[in-house]
């Protein structure tokens, strides 16, 4: 063990708690009714930094807190992050004595868990590291960066860490040399987590810095910062280092006035171009793509995978003329800031070993095992933290043989791009508090598999699936969440085969979440994520708010209801020429209906919950407001394009509506009778009648589209009703009650 740490163990004051042999800071407990706090004792030293964590096999939602000596509590966590149940505490001691770990369950809940005490915090370093510091530090408005300094001897590899403590601290780090030149830098580690990590070898010695700050460049907060000396660390590759003769050196600034930058460049056949572009100021996350003679992309790359924004990429011409190298964001952000570009002619192999870079982007924590399929090859491993079980991956390599079949045989989407051996590439790995990843790993540009279209952007990608879905909170099987993902993420990687940088960004989750409920029945997890638009019918489709993409995945069901499955697989194939709204209004145009017209329907059947796994929806649509005499009420603002509020009428009778709202927005009567919820337009105002219905409701909303997917903004409305006698319009149309539940 690394660290040293003297942790008292045995049977506890209460719960039950049992220490592993050895000692060595892992300890098993459980809480039941009888005893709803299992405590550890350990003795912990003034000025070191302590890492408690839970983990559950069975997802039990623990709390965890830490008692000072004298018998208060320092510190509390229950979630570790979002969606996972278990809890993480980081924490500065700062008096010698005896500690108290307690742990508890949320809402009185009851479990068994194993609980790990650790000093320090966990980066990844291997056992034979030598830690040369490691702080809690604080960025604050007056320092917004903090620099440390490190002597090193040639040939030592150096590795910084940040552990964030400040939740959503987004942190960067470099290290410059004597003379004040930046020699390495990392934003991200690659591991799903806002902390960072930078791995570099001395070739010389003497004195660096090292400089933490964040992303933005005003996040304030705490953080652990890690500095350490690691035999065992892989160095990453070194972009800039690649050798060749420069052609072009350029720099520039790319924001909303100038979004793109493009630099000319002669090649002859043979010659292979490498063009490397880091930023040099604000946030920018650039994309790096070469154009043909003929105008076509032939290479892209956004990240290029050494945990920057930053990108690389290099090919070989096969024709001689005029290129181009483009520069231009992250089409699905809005990001701007300063970058330096560095065109050179290197050795051809310099393809490749990019490529090979790319391709073994996900690394399993053992030895690597690997079996084929008729369609893919599935990599996995029995140690460590990827750890999985021979009879675990065979059943994955089941389940994608299966969810391939229902996806391109029977829905008819377009077979995705293999790898040079004609498979599809799938790991199992611990995904890092997701259920599965999956990775773009070569622009192919033109998809082989479709023969009527030209792909601009089609890519290859590999995936990975978890391997054992613990603390994700999920109380189905595991089997069941295996299969569930499975489906999801090679939809993604069908998605790839016809677009990786479509501009409606929604579309990749939804569709992927949707597709979880036509091939895998029973064993979907996708109306887990319902709720997620049901409490909030009034943000925009598109929002950018986290979640909502996988829980309006009932939009393309109900598109689906309408007009088939088959229009789910035209959309995307729409994506290849098409970009943003135009990807499914121009479908949907053509089959008679318009896409504001098919949000508000789909809006409409959310209350009816006229979807046949409704009764697994553990949420109705959020109500508004509630009227139950006739007068007048505003709206506060809060409706976005494409949202919806829903008022319900605990009135009976005949009534005027009339509505004061910007243009688009509209009146519509929803009316449960019987087995129908039936569906009456109104416009701006109008007649209606509620003696006829069980329940009754107004839905107001708002069929203005926004400028651009994801860029919503909302406004407020007026609403009066009075007693009249006019006649109420007839229903546009109508759905099923079989699984209605009055709104509340």
């Amino acid at each position: 063990m690394r660290f040293a740490i003297s942790v008292m163990a045995g049977l506890c004051l209460a719960g039950n708690a049992y220490a592993q042999d050895g000692g060595f800071g892992v300890f098993e407990g459980s809480v039941t009714d009888g005893a709803p706090s299992a405590e550890f004792p350990v003795e912990l030293t003034a000025g070191s930094v302590i890492t408690l964590s839970t983990d559950s096999i069975e997802n039990f939602d623990t709390i965890l807190t830490l008692i000072g000596p004298d018998g208060k509590p320092l510190a509390e966590n229950d979630d570790r992050a979002p969606g996972n149940l278990q809890s993480l505490i980081v924490q500065r001691v700062e008096t010698s004595g005896r500690y108290v770990v307690a742990v508890t369950g949320y809402g009185g809940g009851t479990g068994e868990f194993e609980l790990t005490v650790r000093e320090g915090v966990e980066v990844g370093l291997s056992n034979s590291a030598q830690i040369l510091s490691e702080d809690i530090v604080m960025l604050d408005r007056s320092a917004t960066t903090l620099t440390r300094s490190v002597d090193l001897s040639e040939g030592d590899i150096f590795v910084a860490s940040t552990f964030a403590l400040t939740e959503e601290m987004d942190t960067v780090l470099s290290l410059s040399g004597a003379d004040g030149t930046i020699l390495a830098e990392n934003d991200d580690r690659g591991d799903g987590s806002l902390n960072s990590q930078l791995v570099f070898l001395a070739e010389a010695a003497g004195r660096y810095s090292v400089e933490v700050g964040s992303y933005s460049g005003s996040d304030t907060g705490d953080l652990v910062l890690s500095l350490a000396i690691d035999p065992d660390a892989e160095v990453p590759f070194d972009f800039a280092g690649v050798e060749g003769e420069t052609i072009g050196e350029h720099s520039g600034t790319i924001d909303d006035a100038n979004p793109s930058d493009d630099y000319p460049v002669e090649l002859r056949a043979g010659q292979t171009i490498y063009a490397v572009l880091d930023t040099i100021g604000g946030d920018l996350d650039p994309v790096l793509r070469l154009r043909g003679p003929d105008g076509h992309a032939v290479a892209l790359n956004d990240d290029r995978g050494d945990g920057s924004l930053n990108s690389a990429l290099a090919f070989t011409a096969t024709e001689s003329g005029a290129y181009t190298v483009n520069v231009e964001r992250y089409r699905a952000a809005t990001s701007s800031g300063q970058y330096a570009l560095i065109l050179r002619l290197v050795d051809a192999e310099t393809v490749s070993l990019l490529q090979e870079m790319r391709d073994n982007i996900v690394r399993l924590s053992g030895d690597v095992l690997s079996f084929d399929t008729e369609d893919f090859r599935v990599f996995y491993t029995l140690e460590g933290r990827d750890a999985s079980t021979e009879e675990y991956a065979l059943s994955v390599g089941e389940a994608l043989q299966e969810v391939y079949d229902a996806q391109v045989n029977r829905i008819g989407w377009a077979e995705p791009i293999r790898d040079e051996e004609g498979l599809y590439r799938a790991f199992i790995s611990d995904a890092d508090g997701s259920m599965g990843v999956t990775y773009p790993v070569q622009i192919v540009f033109d998809n082989p598999n479709t023969r009527d279209k030209r792909e601009n952007t089609a890519a290859r990608t590999v995936f990975l699936i978890e391997n054992d879905f613990r603390g994700l909170g999920k109380e189905a099987p595991v089997h069941a969440l295996m299969r569930a993902t499975a489906t999801h993420e090679f939809n993604h990687v069908v998605q790839f085969g016809y677009d990786a940088e479509e501009a409606l960004d929604w579309l990749y989750e939804s569709t992927a979440s949707w597709t979880e409920t036509t091939t895998v029945g029973a064993d979907q997890d996708a109306t887990d994520y319902v709720s997620t638009d049901y409490e909030a019918p009034q943000i925009c489709w598109t929002t950018s708010e986290g979640g909502f993409d996988y829980a309006q995945w009932t939009l393309l069901q109900s598109i689906a209801d309408q007009y088939g499955e088959g229009m789910i697989v035209e959309f995307w194939e729409n994506s290849v020429d098409m970009d943003g709204f135009e990807t499914m209004a121009s479908s949907l145009e053509r089959a008679g209906t318009t896409l504001p017209d098919a949000v508000l329907r789909w809006r409409a059947q959310n209350f009816a919950r006229d979807y046949e796994l409704a009764p697994l929806f553990d949420a109705t649509v959020a109500v508004a407001h509630t009227m139950s005499e006739p007068g007048s009420w505003s709206s506060k603002g809060g409706l976005e394009e494409t949202g919806a509020n829903y008022i319900m009428l605990d009135m009976s009778g005949q009534y005027d509506v009339s509505l004061d709202a910007a243009d688009g927005v509209q009146l519509i009567l929803l009316g449960h009778a019987g087995d129908q919820v039936q569906v009456i337009p109104l416009g701006s105002g109008g007649s209606i009648d509620t003696t006829g219905f069980d329940t009754s409701a107004l839905m107001v909303f708002n069929a203005n589209l926004p400028a651009a997917p994801g860029d919503c903004t909302s406004g407020g409305y007026g609403l009066e009703i009075s007693p009249a006698a006019g006649r109420m319009p007839a229903p546009a149309y109508s759905f099923s009650a079989a699984h209605f539940e009055r709104p509340e």
